[in-house]
């Protein structure tokens, strides 16, 4: 640490001049790429000699500029040393002369403050030793500052000295940047606004109080748009905004202010007369980039420190909901004559926009307050009348959807606290109302249930939720499970976009999921409720874990397969959570001739059986998009779980390995951020492969799906490792040394690998048992349903 004697000592004035001659040998070493130039090999020359100087040339152009461009690094490190040495000093004279004034003394080695004088009056004391505490952490924070600075400066000239890195360009571009150094702010202002695509060159270089004009200077043009509409019709003015939103938009020290500059109000006013012009202009598409840069500027503000992202947020909403109050929301119409389609403003901001936790604090719990004020019936009218058609709603979405998208901001809102998992979760647990409110009552059809459904995917499936707030989380899923499915609109029909997501929860929560179709409660019975998670060996013990029961099962299986994406999540739930089992049943028994590990084999299988039974049973009853019967989704799903073998989203990973060992350990470490999907495309080809297939098999779907099963189920324990591929069958199961799949094995050829699992598995596991468990659980189902 520095001393009050050394920083005393310190002369930042030498460091400027050093940084003014460094700058000066910069200038004269920029200046030589004009030399160069005109050294360089000249085109004509053909001969040998010519590669070899053209070669050399540019290493010494390389060399150069490499130079220049440490020499960048070395000014602005001397200059803010200079800056921040020279503030600690300051602060350092100024506590030592405080010190003096009160009769204190500071140790010039150390820094250390003690009383010296004596006193009579115990209040005088008492505000001497309070002053003696101020200077102490006045001169502590002078050192640190004074020894950080130190350090940075020490780090940044070994860093020149000891590497050869180009953090800026070519010797014209670090021209480039000299020559916009020299220029006043202002004129650097002007310059970067007359030249936004400079900003991918300069940008590093800016100062703070450049950004700073530079983002107000475009608030205020976009405001005087917003102003007078009608000047949206510019198309040339439109681009260059355009432009300057691309080049600055991902830097938060201009955004912020632009942002804080323009207000929520204008923000709403130029986004509304941007709606307004692209619906008298046909989909202008300069247009609409202006409005997505808006949004994705607004994106950056949001998380830029300063920035007060949650309060721009509220009024935002209040502007939007028209509930701003009385003189604000007179001056809003007053100054923005566009028409206010603030649903469809809010819609299209929150729908794809990537935002900072305050901001969609501000949103959420602002929505929420106008939810309840306004009431099912306001909520509705405010958001046909300020959304329906507009053509904001049409930006980003497929061109066959002639009226875009039915706006939302709700719903939106939903999606924004899935992408925030701890802030939903605050948002459902501090007001459980809003479980009743939010999934038993409301309805989402306008967006397919998509929002409310990923947020409970986000939230349910968030790492840190899990561990840190277990049984809130349990809770939440349990509630979303029991409540959503009691929502009247909650059908495959008007919750199609939900199909996905709520695949992919199931997924994560398949253990509940066998729970309810091998042993739950039949009907819609339980309550919202957590149990532990501790009938499963190979599982780890959660003390949180939600319950299902069939009714609310059924409800949801019904949504999540009416898509293909939903039924490829479901299929890697199943897959996955068969072969963590079975990566278990490795850990735990040595082989398949241990004592009780053929019985303990069999039940294992017999729950996959049982589960994949419910589950095709299920898929054969769903209307499947890109399907062309219901045998044939049945046949896809199987394959999908074959595809998907391997794949583990259960939660809590993090513990199986006191119950698995390493290789369980491995599998579960899948489940969360790196669980594999299989692709959207192979879905497709899947189902529209097996097309052919059936008509060839003419089979029902319970006889070709039974067989598929105890294939799929050899296949599984050969991947865990419960048994080996016998030596003299490798040509048939690993062709090539890879092993085949469902999706591999042609369909003439799936009776054939049939009759090969029952010599593959001999001695095991019965595979006519398997086919036994697997038709009573189908027809079990079947006759439910």
């Amino acid at each position: 640490m520095v001393s009050p004697s050394q920083l005393a000592s310190w002369q930042p004035a030498k460091l400027s001049e050093i940084a003014e001659q460094v700058l000066a040998h910069r200038r004269t070493l920029t200046g030589l790429h004009d030399d160069l130039d005109t050294g360089a090999p000249p085109a004509s020359w053909t001969f040998t000699d010519a590669t070899r100087a053209r070669a050399e040339h540019h290493r010494l152009s390389g060399l150069l500029a490499t130079q220049v461009s440490e020499t960048v690094g070395v000014v602005d490190a001397l200059d803010t040393a200079v800056s921040a040495i020279t503030s600690a000093k300051h602060l350092l004279e100024g506590a030592m002369r405080r010190a003096g004034a009160q009769g204190l003394n500071v140790d010039h080695g150390t820094g250390r403050v003690t009383v010296v004088r004596k006193f009579d009056d115990e209040d005088e004391l008492d505000l001497a030793r309070t002053v003696m505490h101020e200077v102490s952490e006045q001169i502590d924070t002078a050192l640190r500052d004074a020894d950080a600075a130190d350090q940075a400066l020490a780090a940044a000239l070994t860093r020149a000295a000891t590497t050869d890195v180009n953090d800026v360009g070519t010797l014209a571009q670090q021209q480039a940047l000299l020559d916009f150094e020299k220029l006043s702010p202002a004129d650097q202002v002007a310059y970067l606004l007359d030249h936004p695509e400079a900003y991918t060159l300069l940008g590093d270089h800016v100062s703070d109080a450049v950004k700073e004009q530079v983002g107000e200077r475009i608030a205020d043009d976009l405001d005087r748009l917003a102003r007078h509409p009608e000047d949206f019709a510019d198309s040339d003015a439109v681009a260059r905004y355009g432009r300057l939103l691309d080049a600055f938009g991902d830097d938060p020290g201009v955004m912020a202010p632009m942002y804080e500059r323009i207000g929520p109000d204008g923000l709403l006013g130029t986004l509304n007369g941007i709606g307004s012009m692209l619906y008298v202009s046909s989909g202008d598409q300069g247009l609409a980039h202006l409005a997505e840069s808006l949004r994705d500027g607004l994106g950056t503000a949001s998380k830029a420190a300063g920035f007060d992202a949650k309060g721009y947020g509220e009024d935002l909403v209040r502007y939007a909901t028209v509930t701003a109050g009385g003189d604000r929301q007179d001056a809003y119409f007053r100054d923005y004559p566009s028409t206010a389609m603030g649903a469809s403003v809010l819609d299209f901001l929150l729908r794809d926009g990537d935002y900072g936790e305050e901001f969609v604090r501000g949103v959420t719990w602002q929505l929420d307050e106008f939810e309840r004020t306004a009431g099912t019936l306001g909520v509705q009218t405010w958001m046909h009348h300020s959304g329906d058609g507009w053509p904001l709603n049409g930006i980003g979405v497929d061109p066959d959807q002639v009226m875009g998208r039915w706006p939302d901001p709700m719903a939106a809102a939903m999606g924004q606290l899935g992408e925030h998992p701890g802030l939903g979760l605050e948002f459902f647990t501090e007001d459980e109302g809003r479980y009743e409110q939010y999934f038993s009552e409301r309805d989402w059809s306008r967006d397919g249930f998509e929002g409310i459904s990923r947020a409970a995917l986000g939230i349910g499936t968030d790492q840190e939720n899990l561990a840190q707030q277990g049984h809130g989380t349990g809770m939440f899923v349990s509630e979303f499970f029991d409540r959503i499915t009691k929502n009247p609109e909650f059908t495959p029909e008007h919750a199609a976009a939900a199909s996905e997501p709520i695949g992919d929860l199931l997924k994560h929560y398949m253990p509940a999921v066998q729970s309810a179709v091998g042993h739950g409660m039949g009907g819609d019975v339980l309550p919202a409720q957590v149990k532990t998670l501790d009938d499963q060996p190979y599982l780890p013990l959660v003390e949180f874990y939600p319950e299902l029961d069939q009714g609310d099962l059924l409800k949801l299986m019904n949504v999540a397969l009416s898509s293909e994406e939903g039924v490829a999540r479901v299929a890697e739930g199943i897959a996955g959570y068969r072969q963590t089992l079975l990566e278990g049943f490795t850990q735990v028994y040595s082989s398949v001739d241990a004592p009780g590990a053929r019985e303990e084999l069999s039940r294992l299988l017999s729950d996959s059986a049982s589960l994949e039974g419910y589950t095709q049973r299920r898929v054969g009853e769903a209307a499947i998009a890109g399907a062309v019967s219901k045998d044939q989704q049945v046949a896809a799903f199987t394959k999908l779980v074959s595809e998907a073998a391997g794949l583990v989203p259960v939660p809590f990973s993090s513990e199986v390995g006191e119950i698995a060992g390493q290789a369980g350990t491995k599998l579960w470490n899948t489940a969360w951020g790196h669980v594999q999907q299989l692709p959207t495309d192979h879905i497709t080809e899947t189902f529209a492969s097996n097309a052919a297939a059936e008509a060839q098999q003419q089979r029902d779907a319970a006889e070709s799906s039974q067989r598929d099963m105890v294939i799929n189920s050899y296949l599984s324990m050969v991947q865990a490792g419960v048994l080996d591929v016998p030596a003299d069958r490798l040509d048939v199961w690993a062709p090539g040394g890879e092993l085949v799949s469902l999706a591999t094995i042609a369909p003439e050829d799936l009776p054939y690998y049939r009759g090969q699992v029952d010599l593959a598995m001999k001695g095991s596991v019965d595979p006519k048992y398997l086919e036994l468990i697997y038709e009573s659980e189908f027809q079990r189902w079947f006759e439910k349903s």
